[in-house]
């Protein structure tokens, strides 16, 4: 049987092209031999078809934006959680700050009827002389705590 002798052309423009792609499924067994450049270890692994294929994917490009992807969202995930306490801790001091403005409004609530009552009793007293002698009416509360007894009627 006649050989051609006529090389073939190489229309390769890097070595992907002209050597192939390392993890070509389609290749067969992929042998990997380490050793260590100043000693006599070393390793020799070989690897399945299935392996070379699984590895071709694990270690595509589409899969690695997926990975970086993965990893964003799990570091937004990382710091939602770590802003989790500190939320539970500004709510407890809030709920705390409401309890006590509630206090302090039932207290004043409390003593701007009470002081209500009390200008009430002098302006009673104060209505009953002035009849008498006949000059005109008090003047009228125009305190805050008066505005706030007269929107309350």
């Amino acid at each position: 049987m006649p050989r051609n002798i006529t090389p073939r052309p190489i229309k390769a423009t890097g070595a992907r092209d002209a050597h192939g792609r390392i993890l070509d499924p389609s290749s067969g067994a992929l042998y990997v031999h380490m050793h260590r450049e100043n000693g006599l270890a070393h390793r020799h692994y070989v690897l399945k078809p299935w392996q070379v294929r699984f590895l071709s994917v694990f270690l595509s490009r589409p899969m690695l934006a997926i990975y970086f992807i993965a990893l964003l969202l799990w570091g937004w995930m990382a710091g939602q959680t770590i802003q989790v306490p500190i939320l539970q801790e500004r709510i407890g001091a809030l709920t705390k700050d409401s309890e006590r403005l509630d206090t302090l409004t039932a207290t004043l609530e409390e003593l701007q009827a009470r002081y209500a009552q009390v200008q009430q009793m002098l302006g009673a007293a104060k209505t009953a002389a002035p009849s008498a002698t006949g000059s005109p009416a008090p003047n009228k509360d125009t305190s805050a705590a008066g505005a706030a007894v007269r929107i309350a009627r």
